[in-house]
């Protein structure tokens, strides 16, 4: 049998406060320094089971056309339709995409010009 830790009031609270901020369990985690099991049971047992957790934002999918591939096996660049422009688009390096043909692609979060196949 493991030994039960006890873990600080300050450290369930700072379970609970990061969780109701919205954070995932692998980042309330690594913030507080407590396995991620342990934070789902403090979070049982501390939180009033009352708290609503924001929704992830939906991304959304666009319509975009391959305009060519790069030596880069994992990379195309495509470009929309409805707007000028080109982007980088992330791709499997066994998926084939020909020139011209219509793909459904997802906004990378934090880069401007960087897009995955939805």
């Amino acid at each position: 049998m493991g030994v039960s830790k006890k873990w600080s009031k300050m450290q369930r609270d700072q379970v609970v406060l990061l969780r109701k901020s919205g954070l995932s369990w692998p980042k309330v985690s690594k913030g507080v320094g407590i396995p991620r099991s342990s934070c789902q049971k403090i979070w049982s047992e501390d939180s009033d089971g009352k708290v609503e957790l924001p929704a992830p934002p939906i991304k959304q999918i666009e319509k975009a056309r391959v305009l060519k591939l790069v030596p880069n096996p994992r990379l195309m660049i495509i470009h929309f339709d409805d707007r000028e422009g080109v982007a980088r688009c992330v791709k499997r390096p066994e998926a084939n995409h020909p020139p011209k043909s219509e793909v459904y692609v997802k906004k990378v979060e934090g880069d401007d010009d960087l897009y995955r196949i939805a």
